[in-house]
């Protein structure tokens, strides 16, 4: 045959109409077995590639899906990444990956690319819970959308972590060990892992008939550059901490630069917690204690949620999801010094 099999061949092959042909690649239920396998192999023998543009414009669909995070280069992002991908290509998608720095106007950016490449659903992290324009933008892109660890807006889809948890845990465990001045550095409380962070703290101290001290909590921002000015702050103080919790995915290797940058050691000077699991805190010497969670299976959910949306459920009840955390002691807290 000359050229590449057209639709019009498919169906000489198949001996069927070329609208009968039409059903069977998008997947009609209108057309019996028997005929559907006549096409299927007709279609195979001649190695006929459907035209994917000329299908989205009919159907009004695109099959892809934009995932947004605020950086693939750390590793909890890179799971959820892979796991998304994973399950969306199984399911006849394609992703499109976007990279947001943790910035609204990029973010707002990516609300009007999303629009005009007509993508067919969205999942995505932001900024902010809190800017009534980013979630009112957000909101507008009018196709399913799954928040990945927040809560607003409120009428969104969202796959969540339950960072109380492991903050708690791990300032129980502290505190098991004698620890009292407890420092805790995570993100701005206007999104949900550092608020449930923050909150995590607090309620491990009223548990323990304390109350935190709001000096040592600091909040701005996720990163590890952060997490260095804050612990080499706070590690300066006449009275400094006598433990650090890194509540925040990037953040250890700043926490872990700023203790060495002094001179101190490991879990001898301070006790270090990792708000998040990685392949540095496993295999630093001393390994760090973190709290984990599976960005895998975040992924994996988050699109479980869509798939749900795409394949019909566009009007159902909001879907939300907490996945667990859990704390993994290591070698990297000890009781406090007696020189502090």
């Amino acid at each position: 045959m000359a050229g590449n099999p057209t639709i019009r061949d498919v169906a000489l092959a198949a001996n069927v109409a070329i609208g009968t042909v039409s059903r069977v690649l998008n997947g009609h239920k209108s057309v019996s077995d028997g005929v559907r396998r006549r096409v299927l192999k007709a279609i195979k023998k001649l190695k006929y590639e459907p035209d994917r543009v000329a299908q989205s414009m009919r159907l009004g669909v695109t099959r892809t899906v934009a995932l947004a995070v605020r950086d693939i280069s750390i590793p909890g992002f890179g799971a959820i990444v892979n796991a998304a991908e994973e399950v969306l290509r199984s399911s006849g998608y394609t992703l499109l990956l976007a990279i947001t720095d943790e910035r609204k106007e990029r973010e707002l950016d990516l609300m009007r690319i999303f629009q005009q490449r007509r993508v067919d659903a969205v999942i995505m992290t932001t900024s902010s819970e809190d800017d009534a324009y980013l979630s009112k933008t957000i909101k507008q892109l009018d196709v399913p959308i799954v928040l990945l660890d927040r809560e607003n807006p409120p009428e969104l889809d969202a796959v969540t972590l339950d960072h109380r948890r492991g903050i708690r845990a791990a300032t129980e465990h502290l505190h098991g060990l004698g620890h009292t001045r407890i420092a805790l550095l995570t993100g701005k409380p206007s999104t949900w892992p550092a608020r449930e962070r923050i909150a995590g703290f607090k309620e491990a101290y009223a548990r323990l008939g304390k109350q935190a001290n709001q000096s040592i909590i600091r909040t701005g921002s996720f990163s590890a550059e952060f997490g260095f000015r804050e612990a080499s702050s706070l590690l300066s103080l006449p009275t400094r901490p006598t433990a650090i919790i890194a509540g925040g995915m990037a953040m250890l290797s700043g926490v872990l630069q700023a203790v060495r940058a002094r001179g101190l050691v490991i879990p001898n000077d301070i006790s270090v917690v990792a708000g998040a699991d990685s392949d540095l805190a496993a295999l630093t010497t001393p390994s760090v204690t973190a709290v984990r969670w599976s960005g895998t299976d975040e992924g994996r959910m988050a699109v479980q949620l869509l798939l749900n949306r795409l394949g019909g459920n566009r009007k159902g009840p909001v879907q939300r999801v907490m996945l667990s955390t859990e704390l993994i002691p290591r070698e990297s807290c000890a009781p406090p010094s007696t020189a502090h």
